[in-house]
């Protein structure tokens, strides 16, 4: 059963088929918060605070995109809150000019970053570039996924690449 029939079931009450989404996302969440946190206790604790969330959330859902679109940008607004609740991040409008250095980039900042730029991509760029990147689909799949030519999300891909990359190095962090 894929993950609409599983919204769908869930919007009509079947619990059950929340705990079936969970088990679909979970390695993939946990891992994601890991990384940017690197503390798997933490990841731990913010995959849940995003299930949490996704539950509250399902009831409304529009599928407009993809599920884990939802929950990857979820997780890094999590890490990120959760790094400056600990004094290990700072929101990049109080960063000064002068700040700005070479030196190596912090995983949070990047993180941050990262989440931004992707909120900014169109929808078919942001559900392209997650799906080859983060998800580990072909380009092929995430067309067939999408409905859409293998050209046109080479073209999104491309493009989402090019306007991440730019707004990275706008930002200092490449």
């Amino acid at each position: 059963m894929g993950e609409p029939e599983l919204i769908e079931r869930f919007k009509r009450g079947d619990r059950a088929a929340f705990d079936a989404l969970v088990t679909l996302h979970r390695d993939r969440v946990i891992t994601l918060a890991r990384r940017f946190l690197g503390d798997p206790h933490e990841a731990l604790d913010v995959a849940q605070d995003v299930f949490v969330a996704a539950f509250k959330m399902l009831p409304e859902w529009k599928p407009d995109a993809q599920l884990f679109t939802w929950l990857y940008r979820t997780t890094l607004n999590l890490c990120s809150k959760r790094q400056r609740h600990q004094g290990k991040l700072r929101p990049f409008g109080d960063r000064a000019p002068e700040e700005a250095s070479p030196e190596p980039v912090d995983r949070s900042d990047l993180a941050q970053a990262i989440g931004e730029a992707l909120d900014e991509l169109s929808g078919k760029q942001r559900d392209v570039f997650l799906g080859c990147h983060e998800q580990g689909e072909t380009l092929d799949a995430v067309a067939a996924r999408l409905g859409i030519s293998p050209g046109t999300a080479r073209s999104h891909l491309h493009r989402a690449l090019t306007s991440l990359r730019d707004k990275l190095k706008n930002r200092r962090l490449m």
